[in-house]
């Protein structure tokens, strides 16, 4: 197998043109985005529109193959992704696109589209009516306004505000039982399309019950009448519980 050359077109630049700095921004993310940098080497830079033109060795041609073919249709390890996304933020930047082409065959292995990228919808920020659940790990504050911190699982929702009066009967709750906070939160769409809560006014809380499903049941079989033992489901509930089932 021979060594395959490859040539980055950036149709805004030419030689004359590109920067330097710019110029070693776009090989660095090159690099990344081929990845083995021992067996690739940057050749030349060609006239007409920004040609750079690189070499792999024959010996991680496949791999450099198997990389690119990944990336093409989004299924590449992080940092060549990660090198596609800073290539196509320098592309944007400067009103570029460009063209990843095997030299030998012409094929354009990837395609950049740059300017050309969907521009993202934008939506002013709105207030709504909602509510959020966790542990309280952070409460406190030196102006009118006290602030808090809720732990749900990996998600700490943070910019909560509130009075101090609400502030310190949460307080006595710091670390301890599930808290369901009523209140407005402001929210803002994040490039993603993802929705990101900016800030949280507490207007009122609930503890929840942290039982588990065992002393829940307990609890229900001292209501007289409660017709728990009667129920078709109950199996399949204490077994939930981790309770043996004595209805038998």
């Amino acid at each position: 197998m021979e060594p395959v050359e490859y040539v980055f077109r950036i149709d805004v630049f030419t030689p004359d043109t590109m920067p330097m700095g710019r110029l070693a921004e776009y090989l660095g993310a090159l690099a990344r985005l081929l990845g083995h940098p021992e067996h690739t080497h940057f050749v030349r830079l060609e006239e007409g529109s920004a040609k750079l033109v690189h070499k792999v060795d024959a010996v991680d041609v496949p791999k450099v193959e198997t990389r690119l073919n990944g990336i093409r249709v989004g299924d590449a390890p992080k940092d060549a992704m990660q090198a596609q996304k800073t290539i196509e933020e320098l592309l944007v930047n400067d009103n570029a696109v460009a063209t990843l082409t095997e030299v030998a065959t012409g094929k354009v292995v990837i395609p950049f589209i740059g300017r050309n990228r969907p521009k993202p919808m934008v939506f002013p920020p709105f207030r709504e009516d909602t509510t959020i659940e966790g542990q309280i790990v952070n409460i406190g504050g030196r102006d009118p306004s006290a602030h808090a911190v809720l732990q749900d699982g990996d998600v700490f929702h943070t910019h909560i505000q509130m009075k101090r009066d609400l502030a310190r009967k949460l307080a006595q709750l710091l670390y301890g039982p599930p808290v369901r906070l009523h209140g407005n939160g402001r929210f803002e769409r994040q490039p993603d399309g993802v929705w990101k809560m900016l800030d949280f006014r507490v207007e009122s809380f609930e503890l929840l019950d942290d039982r588990s499903v065992a002393e829940t049941l307990a609890a229900i079989r001292v209501v007289p009448n409660n017709r728990l033992m009667d129920a078709e489901a109950y199996r399949d509930i204490a077994r939930l519980g981790g309770e043996e089932d004595d209805t038998q």
